[in-house]
């Protein structure tokens, strides 16, 4: 309501001061107009008329002069004659818009009277068959000067009236000129005003309107998630990423003390043990880094990169990385894939064979999978078969969802989390590679890939390959800095590096690392570094810190715990190599010797350092 009273006011005041502008602008007009013609074009009248007066006078009198004179007199009747007739004309005309203050008028109303009069008495005089002679030319001289002492008065008391007019007039022109001033400010003030009121009230409806939009659209995707059920998996993803990474923790830890046992266990019975304990610890990390695989992809951090390259020399691999589990398991895997080249990202492409035979391998319970293609036109047809339980058609629908299994209701984890087809699902699609299940209860499961077929002139030569542990030992000496909060993956770190040769230092933030290394006067080859640090500190501006108070420069690896998809993209994006919590020991003892090797000049001397960055 006070919105709208002071916009009726506004509106109210600007056309009252608009309608008094336009009246004053009328009023100094008529003034101007008023003081022309009374003042230059008064005068003017008058001048003309006595000229007029002037010339007819000097007409007569040379006639008068010229009575005796044929010639001239005939000459000089024709001039007063033709004077008569102009003068006649300026005084029947003759107009005085005398100032409203005076005696003017009054002497003009009786010049006007007389000089009818004049016109009357002497009209017949000017006829040209009439000859003057020389007493009516004289009388006609007399009446023409009175009529001029009359011009002459009333010339006299126009001025002094029109002086006395002029005054009044400029005191009436700057009044109406304050008043003009003082509407016109009033007018733009009030437009302004205005202007800013509407701007104000357009941005606040335009606020109004993207919120009312905003709350819309926010409502129906909530109405949208409610019914497709995605706001519960939201829901259950964040509560599983949150407690992925409180688990990694401990985890990680634990896999870093069995590491570092390894060394001081002797006997073949605690290797056995030892050995058990680890495959737990590895089998607990491949069930993490299914979580932390469906979170890369939802990340949006999985890059695909289209080669050529053919597809048996895949399929060679394969066969060499399953075929130990072949030779401990009653299942037999055969690859029966042609030579073939075909286009798409080798390492996603063979995640998603192994994923499918991971697949078979857990729940199928086949005892042949069979791994084959099949040239169609442009598309490679790649099929994963088992001979086991086979799919009904209403799970057919199901098995692609996240956390889904078909008759796995039990406590254990020996049969993953769901995830797998999931992740071959996601991955299918960022190739934009079509897949198909087909399968009958009791009788065999086939999954069907389409794989565009390549250009062998294009192959190129970088193939996936099966993980490899570098050979090459790690020099004696080298000294890690660890950065870590939690005080038993700091204990467990310094095990783990002193069971391949490596000294330990560690410390729960920048900070204190620095006055560690100050104090001890000594450089490590390398700092490890948690991510999610005390206070809200990462591991990358941890690394930072260190190499600029100490004047350093070393090479950086972040290690994640966490699956958030949000997180997971930060870590991927500072710039540091990237590993994942669980990392099992023989993992990162891989990745220090590759870094090592990479900055051989950091390697075991203490006056340079290279970085690893742990994220928690």
């Amino acid at each position: 309501m006070k919105e709208k009273a002071l916009f009726s006011i506004l509106l109210i005041s600007m056309i009252v001061s608009a309608t008094f502008m336009l009246f004053i602008l009328k009023g100094i007009d008529s003034v101007r107009t008023r003081s022309a013609s009374i003042g230059p074009g008064g005068f003017n009248s008058l001048i003309q008329l006595n000229h007029g007066i002037g010339r007819y006078t000097l007409a007569l009198e040379e006639y008068r002069f010229s009575i005796d004179n044929q010639d001239e007199r005939q000459k000089w009747t024709n001039e007063y004659q033709t004077q008569f007739n102009i003068l006649w004309g300026n005084l029947d005309y003759f107009n005085l818009r005398s100032p409203e203050t005076g005696s003017t008028e009054s002497l003009f109303l009786t010049f006007k009277h007389d000089s009818k009069q004049f016109l009357i008495k002497t009209e017949n005089l000017m006829l040209p068959e009439h000859d003057l002679d020389a007493e009516q030319v004289a009388l006609i001289l007399d009446d023409l000067n009175a009529l001029r002492d009359q011009i002459h008065e009333l010339g006299r008391e126009y001025f002094f009236n029109y002086l006395l007019y002029r005054d009044n007039m400029d005191k009436n022109l700057s009044n109406l000129y304050k008043l003009l001033l003082f509407f016109s400010a009033i007018l733009v003030t009030t437009a302004c005003l205005l202007v800013a009121f509407l701007i104000r009230s357009n941005r606040k409806k335009n606020m109004l309107i993207r919120e009312a939009d905003e709350a819309r659209s926010a409502l129906s995707s909530t109405v949208e998630e409610l019914r497709s059920g995605r706001l519960e998996q939201r829901a259950k993803d964040s509560f599983i990423a949150a407690a992925s990474h409180d688990l990694r923790q401990p985890l990680h830890a634990l896999g870093l003390f069995l590491g570092s046992l390894e060394a001081h266990v002797v006997g073949e019975k605690g290797r056995s043990t030892l050995n058990e304990a680890i495959d737990c610890s590895t089998n607990l990390g491949s069930l993490f880094n299914s979580l932390l695989d469906l979170s890369r992809l939802d990340a949006g951090i999985v890059k695909v990169d289209h080669e050529h390259f053919r597809l048996e020399n895949l399929a060679a691999m394969l066969q060499q990385e399953y075929q130990a589990k072949a030779s401990q398991s009653p299942i037999n895997i055969k690859m029966q894939v042609q030579d073939a080249v075909v286009k798409s990202d080798p390492i996603l492409l063979s995640r998603i064979i192994r994923n499918l035979i991971e697949n078979a391998l857990l729940h199928s319970q086949a005892d042949t999978i069979t791994v084959k293609s099949v040239k169609k036109h442009n598309v490679i047809q790649l099929t994963v078969q088992d001979n086991g339980i086979g799919i009904s058609q209403q799970e057919q629908q199901r098995v692609f969802n996240e956390y889904y299994q078909i008759n796995n209701r039990s406590a254990g984890t020996s049969k993953g989390l769901g995830l797998g087809l999931s992740i071959v699902k996601r991955l299918a699609d960022l190739l934009d590679m079509r897949i198909t299940l087909q399968s009958e209860v009791g009788d065999s499961t086939t999954f069907t890939m389409d794989i565009c077929a390549g250009d062998e002139r294009q192959i190129t030569h970088s193939q996936p390959e099966p993980d490899a542990m570098p050979s090459t030992p790690l020099e004696q000496g080298g000294i890690i800095a660890v950065i870590d909060d939690d005080e038993k993956i700091c204990i467990a770190m310094i095990g783990m590096l002193q069971s391949i040769g490596l000294s330990a230092i560690t410390a729960p933030s920048a900070d204190a690392l620095i006055d560690i290394i100050i104090e001890s006067d000594t450089i490590p080859s390398m700092i490890v570094a948690d991510y999610r640090l005390q206070k809200g500190k990462t591991g990358d501006q941890a690394i930072v810190q260190t190499r600029r108070a100490l004047n350093i420069d070393v090479p950086g690896l972040l290690i994640t715990g966490d699956t958030a998809p949000s997180r997971v993209a930060d870590a991927a994006q500072s710039g540091f190599e990237l590993l994942h919590k669980p990392v099992q020991p023989a993992e990162l003892s891989s990745k220090i010797r590759q870094i090592l090797a990479q900055h051989p000049e950091n390697s075991g001397q203490n006056d340079s350092g290279s970085a690893i960055t742990m994220a928690n």
